[in-house]
C-alpha cells in the first residue's frame, strides 16, 4: 500500500512542482533589492517618487556633511538617472536594474586597479556536493533538528519532538519573495496530497513585523499549513538560516533528511526521492 502511494504522490509532486520551479527560475530580482525596495517605498505603491527616492541618499550624505541643498541637488540627479522612462517614477524594474549597473561598473574599476602579482594564487579545489545541500548552513544531513518551531495561530508551540513519526517539511519564508509564495502553493498541495497523519508542513515567517505576519495570517487562514512566527530570527539562527527560502525535510526520528535555499536550482525529484524513501520506512 505504501509502495503503491508513493508511486502516486511522485507522479504528482512532478506536476505540483514542475510548475513551481519554471516560475522561480524566471525570477532576476534578488531579495535584498526587493526588501530594500520596499523599505523605501513608504506608500506601498510599487513606485518610489522623488520624496521617497531621498532615502536612497540621506544616510551617506549626511554623513559625509553634505548641505540639504547639495543633498537635493545630488539626489534629484541619482532619481532622473534611475528613471529611465522619465515618468518621475522609479519601478522596482529601474530600480534594481540601475543598482545592477551600478555594481557592475564599480566592480569592473575594482578589476582594472587591482595591482598585478606574479604570484600565482592557489586555487581551492571545488567539492560538488548535491544542488540540494546548501553552504552557509550550521546543519548538514543527519543531524538532529532544532526542537522549537515557534508558536502556532492557535497560540501553540510547535516542537520537533511532538511531531515524532511523522516527515516534517520547515520552510522559512518572507511576505515579498515570489520564490517563497510559489513555495507555499507547492507545500500546501503536497500537504493535502499526503496527509496530516503522515506530513506536517510548518511555515515560518522570517523575521517580518507582528502587524505583517498579522495581516499574513489573516490571508493565508485557509491554507492547510501550520504557520509561525520568527520575527527576530531566532529559530532560523538556529538552523543557519540567514536569508528566505530556506528549506529543511526532517524524517520521522527527527533528524535532517535534506536542505535546501535556491528552490529554482534543486532538481525536483532530488526531493521526491527523499519524501518516498522515507514515507517508505
Amino acid at each position: 500500500m505504501i509502495i503503491k502511494m508513493n508511486k502516486l504522490l511522485a507522479f504528482t509532486l512532478v506536476l505540483l512542482a514542475a510548475s513551481h520551479y519554471v516560475q522561480a527560475a524566471d525570477l532576476v530580482i534578488q531579495e535584498w533589492e526587493q526588501a530594500r525596495f520596499n523599505e523605501i517605498d513608504a506608500n506601498n505603491d510599487q513606485g518610489l517618487d522623488n520624496i521617497e527616492f531621498r532615502d536612497t541618499t540621506r544616510d551617506w550624505m549626511t554623513k559625509a556633511g553634505y548641505s540639504e541643498e547639495k543633498q537635493r541637488k545630488n539626489t534629484n540627479k541619482k532619481f532622473r538617472s534611475y528613471d529611465s522612462n522619465h515618468d518621475n517614477i522609479v519601478s522596482l524594474e529601474e530600480f534594481v536594474t540601475a543598482m545592477q549597473k551600478s555594481a557592475a561598473v564599480k566592480k569592473s574599476a575594482a578589476l582594472n586597479t587591482s595591482p598585478a602579482s606574479d604570484t600565482p594564487v592557489a586555487k581551492t579545489p571545488k567539492n560538488n556536493p548535491p544542488a540540494y545541500k546548501t553552504s552557509n548552513s550550521v546543519l548538514t544531513i543527519g543531524d538532529v533538528a532544532p526542537n522549537y518551531l515557534g508558536t502556532d495561530t492557535n497560540g501553540d508551540e510547535v516542537n520537533i519532538d511532538e511531531l515524532k513519526g511523522k516527515i516534517v517539511v520547515v520552510s522559512f519564508w518572507v511576505s515579498w519573495c515570489k520564490p517563497c509564495k510559489n513555495e507555499l502553493s507547492t507545500l500546501q498541495n503536497l500537504q493535502n496530497k499526503v496527509g496530516n497523519d503522515l506530513l506536517e508542513v510548518v511555515a515560518i515567517n522570517y523575521k517580518e513585523s507582528h502587524r505583517s505576519y498579522n495581516k499574513l495570517k489573516a490571508q493565508l487562514a485557509e491554507l492547510n499549513l501550520t504557520l509561525t512566527h520568527d520575527k527576530r530570527g531566532k529559530i532560523g539562527k538556529k538552523y543557519g538560516v540567514e536569508k528566505a527560502p530556506n528549506l529543511f525535510i526532517i524524517g520521522k526520528t527527527g533528524k535532517v533528511l535534506f536542505i535546501d535555499s535556491k528552490y529554482n536550482k534543486t532538481p525536483i525529484n532530488a526531493i521526491i526521492d527523499v519524501l518516498k524513501k522515507e514515507l517508505s520506512t
